[in-house]
């Protein structure tokens, strides 16, 4: 895993023991790997950033097709928040250029039961055009298995979240005054989404790896 924020990464090096951590992926020479994933720091490509006019297409996308080639990964899984079709353009044509086929893919939190939207676009990428196809009809049904787990393990306590505050900006937490402990949790969790969305395109590259292994004997 890579990630630049201090916090981030104590979080992650807690829950993620004996996973190899790093800060930079600008400086990440990675071993090799079939599959990359990542959501590409959106602060200048959301509509967030559109609406207060800091929207540039700037991204670490690059360093993560970078990350991506150097490993020899088969797949690619680019995720980003909705609204931005130019940089959605720009992945998708730079992983046609590397020689991958794409595939768009957009459900929300509430998709897998979640009393929240947290729409997210999954930009899907492989190198074989069978196995994406193979893939891509997987979806409904790997959306349909986390639905039913997560409703099985109540994974979704409505009731809880129903007592949060949801604008933090209004409540004054991210203000100067918070601390930077606080401010930092609260945009961590903005820029987070619930483990089932990326379980489902999981779930879809399994299936595409499963057929293969049938294919070959």
């Amino acid at each position: 895993m890579v990630e630049l924020s201090p916090y981030r990464r104590h979080v992650l090096s807690t829950r993620f023991p004996r996973v190899r951590l790093h800060d930079d992926v600008a400086t990440f020479r990675p071993p090799r790997a079939d599959v990359v994933v990542g959501g590409p720091p959106c602060q200048e490509t959301s509509v967030a950033a559109a609406v207060h006019g800091r929207r540039t297409g700037a991204s670490l996308w690059p360093d993560m097709l970078r990350v991506g080639l150097d490993a020899g990964a088969k797949w690619f899984v680019v995720e980003q928040p909705t609204g931005n079709a130019p940089w959605e353009a720009e992945v998708c044509g730079d992983l046609s250029r590397a020689g991958f086929h794409v595939a768009r893919l957009e459900f929300g939190a509430c998709d897998v039961g979640a009393p929240y939207l947290r729409r997210r676009v999954f930009v899907l990428a492989c190198s074989d055009l069978s196995r994406l196809e193979v893939a891509w009809s997987a979806r409904s049904s790997a959306i349909d298995r986390v639905k039913g787990a997560a409703a099985a393990r109540s994974a979704w306590n409505a009731g809880q979240l129903a007592t949060l505050r949801v604008d933090a900006v209004s409540a004054g937490e991210v203000d100067g005054a918070s601390p930077r402990c606080r401010r930092e949790r609260i945009e961590a969790l903005g820029d987070s989404n619930p483990p089932e969305m990326m379980e489902i395109v999981a779930r879809m590259i399994a299936s595409a790896v499963a057929a293969r292994w049938r294919d070959d004997g």
